[in-house]
């Protein structure tokens, strides 16, 4: 029997990832607040300020840019972020649902191409391909919320896929020292990647931008600069700037947390989740500390210190990506997915090399018990999870149909019992990846306004009891 090579076998992985992400965000409905809101062209006004009767559905370009210019003005400057996710809330989510399971695909390649050297291929290891989807499924604390919300996966998965793109052919410089070249065309064509990948998160970009610069220096000194390096900050720039200098910006903080606020926040919710994070990290964190201990043993021609180098980078920039939090008044555990990113990139980098010298970072019988309990956790919630958001899936249908019914009748839909699977073991077994299916009790709350829009309803009404809004 013919044996499958590694870089099919890879492709056979990254193919079932592919399945599975389509298949649960096929069973999600649009989430209810944001995917509902964003599927009509923006007000000019506060979120929280629910949509007006004559609120109009997104239905072409020209409204999704007209939408885009007034969210800018009174709301945020996510641009390039919103353009998608209103595009899809426009042309329909199945098509969402397919395109966003190929983007946490490229968000796996693109961790492999960066621990590979920088380099875009199509030879895959298929352990690294395994242990990336491993990390972005075990140690998300907010699953739902950055690879299956409309809304929110444009702001954070796809953010951060542009953000490793934008990053690859920086890494191939380094590594290389230079001795890499890019066609003329590359300049301007890393001046749009930049813009993507600077108008997205705002607790990510100053501190790219910043090493950047530093590295541009540094290229400089030893002359290896390239235009294109150039070109590449300067598209990250402006996208940064835009998403910083957008008038919203002031806007939603004067509207959401007044005047006076204040500059760190060291609150009991902030340092709470900081340190579920690190707990929940603390498996990956071991395993770079590991590596590190043991860096004599993965010498190979002396070119191992900036494979070192590359993943403190990754994961040094992550941290100062959650400290950065700290000056937020809002901590949302979402917002804390491009750290997630960085730092399972960072353990990438380290596996991918440890790998490719044969010198594995754990010890041989550590790594079956530990190679054997990851498997087991992924069939168990895997499974779950098809089980939870099927479920879920057959409740929302029931509403929807409902809710379809009333269309134009000038009732209020009444919404009598709660999500299933919501509570109990299922929340464990599905790895804490369900979502929150719950609308508010108060009717006018913007959110059930915007749901109650969607359908034209005269509003809606959630009769069982619910956790109220912080």
């Amino acid at each position: 029997m013919r044996k499958i090579s590694a870089a099919r076998q890879s492709w056979l992985i990254l193919l079932g990832v592919f399945l599975l992400m389509w298949m649960l965000n096929a069973m999600c409905y649009r989430f209810y607040g944001d995917d509902y809101l964003y599927s009509f062209v923006w007000e000019g006004h506060a979120m929280g300020v629910p949509l007006s009767e004559h609120a109009r559905r997104i239905q072409s370009f020209g409204d999704i840019f007209y939408s885009l210019k007034l969210h800018y003005m009174t709301w945020g400057g996510r641009m390039v972020a919103h353009f998608f996710a209103m595009f899809f809330l426009w042309v329909g989510k199945g098509w969402f649902d397919m395109v966003n399971a190929g983007m946490v695909v490229l968000l796996l390649l693109a961790m492999q191409w960066i621990a590979g050297g920088g380099q875009f291929t199509i030879r895959l290891s298929p352990f690294i391909t395994a242990l990336s989807f491993f990390c972005i499924w075990t140690f998300n604390i907010n699953f739902g919320g950055t690879l299956l919300w409309v809304a929110g996966s444009c702001n954070y998965l796809w953010t951060s896929v542009f953000l490793l793109l934008f990053l690859i052919p920086y890494v191939r410089h380094y590594l290389t020292d230079g001795q890499v070249t890019y066609p003329s065309w590359f300049g301007p064509l890393w001046l749009v990647m930049g813009f993507l990948a600077g108008n997205s998160n705002e607790n990510t970009i100053c501190w790219i931008g910043l090493t950047g610069v530093l590295y541009l220096l540094y290229a400089w000194k030893k002359k290896t600069f390239s235009a294109w390096i150039l070109w590449g900050l300067i598209g990250l720039g402006i996208g940064y700037f835009a998403l910083m200098l957008a008038p919203g910006n002031m806007a939603r903080l004067h509207e959401e947390y007044g005047v006076h606020r204040p500059l760190v926040y060291m609150d009991e919710e902030h340092l709470g989740l900081l340190w579920i994070v690190l707990i929940i990290q603390s498996f990956l964190w071991f395993y770079l500390v590991k590596a590190w201990r043991r860096k004599r043993k993965l010498k190979k021609e002396g070119s191992y210190e900036k494979f070192f180098h590359l993943a403190a980078w990754f994961a040094g920039v992550g941290v100062l990506f959650n400290l950065t939090m700290l000056f937020s008044p809002t901590l949302p555990g979402r917002s804390l997915f491009p750290q997630q990113v960085f730092l399972v990139t960072a353990v990438i980098v380290l596996s991918a090399w440890s790998e490719a010298l044969h010198t594995p970072v754990l010890e041989k019988n550590a790594f079956r018990v530990l190679y054997g309990v990851a498997v087991l956790y992924t069939v168990v919630t895997g499974t779950a999870n098809l089980i939870v958001y099927g479920r879920q899936h057959q409740y929302m249908q029931a509403i929807w149909a409902q809710a379809e019914s009333l269309r134009g009748k000038g009732q209020v839909l009444i919404i009598s019992t709660p999500p299933p699977l919501s509570n109990g073991m299922w929340p464990f077994l599905s790895g804490m990846h369900e979502v929150d299916m719950n609308l508010f009790s108060n009717d006018n709350h913007w959110g059930n306004v915007a749901f109650a829009r969607y359908f034209g309803l005269k509003g809606v009404h959630v009769a069982y009891p619910v956790k109220e809004e912080q």
